[in-house]
């Protein structure tokens, strides 16, 4: 009885090692279509900037104006900013953005300056308005991917979520391209009289981008994905006598689902042009806020 028991089991120890020899390898989580496909991300948000630097309008010597400080064009103003990335592969994108920002305010000026031919003394009563119109369009491709061991399918395994996404995912990507900026800037006394200055630059940029994603290891119904990016470029401002252009973006957006999301950042422009007789030093800067819809 005992040598049919050993037997047995003997018998039962080689089929399971046989069973496991012929099993197929544990197979590889899914790779999402998602990763491998075209992704479009549109950010119609409220940037709320405010305008600050100096600006001068007039033959040479004539002396620098400050934007916040003399004209008092230094309120927070709700503007519509529009930005659209088309994404494929998670490799490379293409990024469209535009806004159209307006400020005025009416006060008596501080100082003395000129500007073109009015003569502003200190306590003089005016008028003053800001307007810029800016597009851009951009395309930035990965060149550093630490958490990724392949581009084009499964890589490391332990970061990988129940989807076959990368749990965490770090991409810094040189970026370059174009932005249109159109100026417009007034001054009105209280006779009537008023000039106005500005002009139209293309600036050509490059710089880098720093984007990272992190999705939870389980389906959570909270949290589909948490981004954290941020972006800096500089370049050359042409037309009119020319100048320079720079450039920061940041931001933090948190997808509830895989197309809805709200985004939290920051974004900033800054100028160093000229036009004939008129240069502005100076940009806007603020907080930018804004749904995220993604498919």
């Amino acid at each position: 009885m005992t040598g049919l028991w050993i037997f047995t089991a003997t018998a039962v120890v080689l089929m399971s090692s046989e069973e496991l020899a012929l099993a197929p390898p544990k197979a590889d989580p899914p790779v999402s279509r998602r990763e491998s496909s075209l992704e479009i991300t549109i950010l119609p948000g409220a940037w709320i900037p405010r305008l600050d630097g100096e600006s001068s309008f007039g033959s040479a010597g004539a002396g620098d104006i400050h934007l916040s400080r003399q004209l008092a064009l230094n309120s927070s103003e709700p503007t519509v900013n529009v930005e659209l990335t088309i994404r494929k592969r998670e490799v490379w994108e293409v990024h469209f953005s535009g806004f159209d920002f307006s400020t005025e305010s009416a006060n008596r000026f501080v100082g003395s300056a000129t500007f073109g031919g009015l003569v502003l003394a200190d306590g003089d009563p005016f008028r003053a308005s800001f307007d810029m119109t800016s597009f851009s369009v951009g395309m930035s491709i990965v060149e550093f991917r630490p958490f990724a061991d392949d581009r084009q399918g499964p890589a490391n395994l332990d970061n990988r979520t129940w989807e076959g996404r990368y749990i965490a995912d770090l991409r810094i990507s040189p970026q370059f391209g174009m932005r249109y900026i159109d100026i417009s800037q007034s001054v009105i006394l209280p006779d009537g009289s008023s000039e106005t200055a500005g002009g139209e630059w293309v600036a050509v940029y490059g710089g880098l981008q720093f984007l990272l994603d992190y999705r939870p290891e389980q389906r959570s119904p909270f949290l589909h994905l948490l981004r954290m990016q941020a972006s800096l470029a500089v370049g050359p401002a042409l037309g009119g006598d020319g100048g320079i252009m720079w450039q920061v973006g940041a931001g933090v957006t948190v997808q509830i689902t895989e197309t809805l999301g709200v985004m939290i950042g920051y974004r900033l422009l800054e100028l160093d042009v000229e036009n004939d007789d008129y240069t502005l030093q100076g940009g806007l800067q603020g907080l930018f806020l804004t749904g995220s819809v993604r498919f």
